[in-house]
């Protein structure tokens, strides 16, 4: 990886001739096995051509790169969290969908990259210093288990690749389709001050993801636009049950009405903590969460912001498909989407 000037152009087979002194057609048997193509290379030389593939990162292309015409039409799908198969974490299933949808509108391939890995186990973008995701005409980029150093060092070398969800990198600009959490929190707090709630506590896990944060500026907004009527308070607590459980008491002893999760999942412990008191969801305490988010089964219909997923995957493929057909515009491509809020079971006026 090469961190100086500009992006770095992807290296072609007659940049590899070129390092190692030989014929592209040289290049070319090697690459595909020395079969069918009547050239003699010697040991010596292959090894020679080898060495020069290693050291300029070159990625054999299944075809030529152009996404109008020419291109391999390959659009890559990477994350680091362990998303495939989709069942597994449903939340990211609306992205997928969006994404697989959008790829058949522009007549493209997708390909999932999920064999990288270094340390034996987490997945990476670089393996032997080669970007695997070359592969692919430029990738679509999901979840948020990430090493942002491999990242930005592949949009360095000029790699086209679309964030799904908001991404601020500290050393490059980046390209991302991104959900409206700021303003649907908002709405969400409106919405439970328009029940008559009067004190309300957002239970905060501490993450400072883009995602976390515009929710953030969301509930400050409303803090500040509701503070003539409205006790509404951030309150930390590390994100899992027995925590929420411990919290719940405190809070309900101090007069809170309604309590706002990070998620569906912690909503749902709040609702059993609640419970546990011998409370009603919502007719004596309510509940609400800023993401539909669950890694288990959630019991109650919970109201909450809903992700605009599958809108979100499709405009992510289709800015990767404008920077791949206008590769000298190297400004970034983004766009936010407004996200829905659903109606459950566990948000109700307060009592009296």
């Amino acid at each position: 990886m090469n961190d100086a000037g500009g992006p770095r152009k992807r290296p072609t087979q007659a940049d590899v001739a070129r390092l190692a002194k030989v014929s592209p057609a040289v290049v070319s048997a090697v690459v595909n096995g020395r079969t069918g193509t009547g050239v003699r290379v010697g040991d010596s030389t292959a090894a020679r051509v080898e060495q020069a593939i290693r050291q300029l990162g070159y990625v054999p292309n299944v075809a030529a790169r152009n996404l109008a015409g020419g291109r391999s039409n390959i659009i890559g799908v990477f994350t680091y969290e362990a998303l495939f198969p989709m069942d597994a974490m449903n939340f990211y299933h609306p992205f997928l969908t969006g994404v697989e949808e959008a790829a058949e509108d522009l007549d493209c391939h997708l390909l999932l990259f999920t064999g990288s890995h270094i340390d034996g186990r987490r997945r990476a973008i670089y393996k032997n210093g080669l970007n695997t995701l070359q592969l692919a005409d430029g990738a679509v980029i999901v979840g948020q288990a990430e090493d942002r150093d491999e990242l930005a060092a592949m949009l360095r070398e000029g790699f086209p690749a679309v964030f799904i969800g908001r991404r601020e990198l500290a050393s490059i600009e980046t390209s991302y389709a991104a959900a409206d959490y700021s303003t649907a929190t908002r709405q969400l707090v409106e919405r439970i001050s328009g029940f008559g709630h009067r004190r309300i506590a957002r239970l905060h896990g501490g993450s400072s993801h883009e995602s976390i944060i515009d929710r953030d500026t969301g509930f400050t907004a409303a803090r500040d636009q509701l503070a003539d009527r409205l006790d509404a308070a951030d309150v930390f607590v590390t994100p899992n049950a027995s925590a929420v459980t411990e919290l719940v008491p405190r809070l309900v002893e101090q007069g809170y009405t309604c309590l706002i999760a990070d998620d569906c999942e912690r909503a749902g412990d709040a609702c059993a903590a609640a419970e546990e008191l011998g409370l009603s969801v919502p007719r004596d305490l309510s509940v609400a969460a800023l993401s539909e988010f669950s890694l288990v089964p959630t019991v109650r219909d919970v109201t909450t912001v809903v992700t605009p997923g599958r809108e979100m995957g499709v405009a992510a493929v289709r800015l990767l498909a404008d920077i791949l057909k206008n590769p000298s515009d190297r400004s970034p491509r983004r766009t936010v989407i407004e996200c829905g809020i659903r109606d459950g079971e566990t948000l109700a006026a307060p009592r009296g």
